[in-house]
């Protein structure tokens, strides 16, 4: 598709996102040490204009969690104003991203979303679509750092926090969080002097899926089939003819015509719906998807655990809607579908369920043989010839008082631990792993 085909780009938002880990100490030292301010404004009647207008627009819970960041579980949000250069190659072409914006969004569970801003140096789809390509690669290669993309993140956003994992550190995040960095863009564009042949659904599945432009109406190798295409645009977000928005499970692409820009200058009420509100819905789903799919994965190794964290976990985060307003609600719902959230807490409450009747079924095995044990014990009168066979054995072989009852306590206890291990297996597991925990911590 040629640059004559497309639309004008006259203003852009690009933010690459992803998950990372924190602790306390580095949230403590973001405004003290890193340069990070608060993402809310100081000036109070700025401040208290932006909160009313939020309150009236999105639902309490919501809004105090993402938006006035006021809740007590609230995710508290810092930024970061920057100047770097970022250069890729493309055969002997130089793709440059020139950095403008670090923003960190704290979630109170100690994950962390990364947003980094990013400005193309041409304001044209074809370099955008290389840059974009870059961008979410983990491992795309920062020609003037030579160091990989998520190194050069780990270095300049976050401290030297690892986004990766390698043989001498463990990095829980890079477990769940996928193979691809998230790309959150939005572009304000002229579509008067795009040619005839100009598609803003083949354009937006292009940009959002980093196919080749063009390729949805080339009928080539990489064109998608009808089917495929009905598919990936079921997460289509189309409220007015002006704009249009895709949601995919790594990208979230809007194009519309002045969407934010107009007349020769940015639009702030338009620009900032996009670059704060809409966005911040985007980081919330985001951080849903990842801590209930990261739940699936570690379900296996503690069930009892893990089935009342997410519990906790679904009741503090999984709102149904967000806004008294149809847009906001429209845009939730397409990006919690294209990400997978209902399917992954539908698949784990699944398992729950399982979990609850293997567990009832276990218990009543267990409680039928205690019973069993139980009524052997009172139908028979052993307990007086045991003792009196003990202090037999006591005086046949002159055993000390002391060592014998030394003796009486080890075969008890040696008896006793693999009945209760069978009896309450649940409570057995997490008393031997706090033991472990607490002979490696000392």
């Amino acid at each position: 598709m040629t640059e004559n085909t497309l639309p004008k780009i006259e203003a852009a938002i690009i933010k690459v996102v992803g998950i990372f880990d924190y602790n306390k100490k580095f949230a403590a030292r973001l405004s003290s040490d890193l340069g990070f301010e608060s993402i809310h404004s100081n000036n109070p009647k700025e401040r208290e204009s932006a909160e009313q207008f939020y309150r009236d627009k999105y639902y309490k819970e919501f809004n105090e969690l993402m938006l006035t960041q006021s809740g007590e579980n609230a995710v508290q949000s810092f930024s970061k104003k920057c100047s770097h250069r970022i250069q890729f190659v493309k055969r002997g072409n130089e793709i440059v991203g020139n950095v403008s914006e670090i923003e960190l969004h704290l979630f109170d569970n100690q994950i962390g979303v990364f947003s980094i801003s990013v400005d193309a140096q041409e304001l044209e789809f074809n370099y955008v679509s290389d840059l974009l390509y870059f961008l979410k690669m983990f491992g795309a290669r920062v020609e003037n750092e030579n160091i990989e993309l998520h190194e050069w993140i780990s270095k300049y956003a976050l401290d030297g926090i690892a986004l990766r994992s390698n043989t001498s550190n463990f990095v829980d995040s890079d477990e769940y969080s996928g193979s691809k960095f998230k790309i959150y863009s939005a572009f304000s564009v002229d579509e008067s002097v795009a040619g005839k042949d100009y598609n803003r659904d083949h354009l937006l599945y292009e940009i959002g899926t980093g196919s080749m432009l063009g390729s949805v109406a080339s009928g080539g190798y990489f064109t998608p089939s009808a089917e495929y295409f009905k598919e990936i645009m079921k997460h289509r977000v189309s409220a007015f003819n002006s704009s249009t928005a895709l949601a995919l499970l790594d990208s979230y692409t809007v194009i519309g015509q002045n969407l934010f820009y107009a007349s020769g200058a940015i639009n702030p009420f338009n620009f900032g719906s996009y670059n704060r509100i809409y966005f911040s819905i985007y980081l919330f789903n985001l951080h849903l998807k990842y801590n209930v799919f990261r739940f699936n994965a570690k379900f296996k190794e503690d069930p009892v655990q893990y089935k009342s964290r997410f519990e906790d976990f679904i009741n503090e985060y999984n709102f149904s809607h967000i806004s008294f307003d149809f847009l906001p609600n429209l845009i939730y719902s397409k990006m919690r579908a294209a990400l997978g959230v209902e399917l992954e807490i539908k698949n784990f409450e699944k398992r729950l369920k399982s979990l609850a009747a293997n567990i009832q079924e276990q218990q009543e095995k267990r409680q039928a043989a205690l019973l069993t044990v139980i009524s052997i014990i009172s139908s028979i009168s052993i307990i007086d010839p045991v003792l009196e066979l003990a202090d037999a054995a006591k005086e046949y072989w002159e055993i000390d008082s002391t060592l014998f009852r030394v003796l009486m306590t080890v075969i008890t206890v040696s008896i006793a631990i693999p009945a209760l291990t069978y009896l309450f297996p649940y409570h057995s597991k997490k008393f031997w792993k706090a033991f472990n925990s607490f002979f490696k911590n000392d």
